[in-house]
């Protein structure tokens, strides 16, 4: 049986794995490639989740919002995501797939911001702009000519997004308040 420290480890070594895979996919020119292994660990992320129906509505929600953001951010020139060449639609396949390994998170390695709304503002002020420019970084991106504006719609951006999708996450978890194990063994927070 995991600890409930363990378990939150695990959860947030497969969604780095899963965003390394994507990003370096994108920059190294195997955006399907590292894509298909982040989707791959999303699923067994549902396989190992408490409650996969829940963490699929999750995904799906956060997936959605967060690739229709980034289209309006990337048609406002805050940032450019490479894309390979005869990719069909307008927002590379990996975007989608960090979104939703994005959500993977929220009711497991960062259940300890659920109800801490300003606290999760706080956090995505922080890591979203760090995330992206990380992804630029490495090459998978690029900000747009004015970074300070990039950077600052990011910040906001994610302020806003973060307390809202662990608003959405609570909503669709009916067992929020305790403790959600990664591999189904029942931890009660005390």
């Amino acid at each position: 049986m995991l600890s409930p420290t363990l378990s939150k480890i695990i959860n947030a070594a497969i969604y780095q794995i899963g965003w390394f895979s994507c990003i370096l996919g994108a920059a190294w020119g195997y955006p399907i490639v590292g894509s298909l292994l982040a989707i791959l660990l999303i699923a067994v992320h549902l396989y190992w989740a408490e409650s996969p129906k829940t963490e699929f509505k999750l995904i799906l929600f956060t997936c959605l919002l967060g690739v229709s953001l980034d289209s309006i951010q990337q048609a406002l020139g805050v940032f450019s995501f490479k894309i390979e060449t005869g990719w069909p639609l307008w927002i590379p396949l990996w975007i989608f797939v960090i979104w939703a390994q994005f959500a993977t998170m929220f009711h497991y390695a960062l259940h300890w911001l659920s109800g801490r709304y300003l606290l999760a503002a706080i956090f995505g002020l922080v890591g979203g702009p760090f995330a992206y420019w990380s992804g630029v970084r490495l090459g998978a991106a690029e900000l747009g000519e004015n970074i300070l504006f990039s950077l600052i719609t990011l910040a906001l951006v994610w302020a806003l997004v973060t307390p809202l999708l662990f608003w959405i996450g609570a909503k669709l978890n009916p067992a929020e308040g305790r403790y959600r194990s990664f591999f189904k063994v029942g931890y009660e927070d005390k």
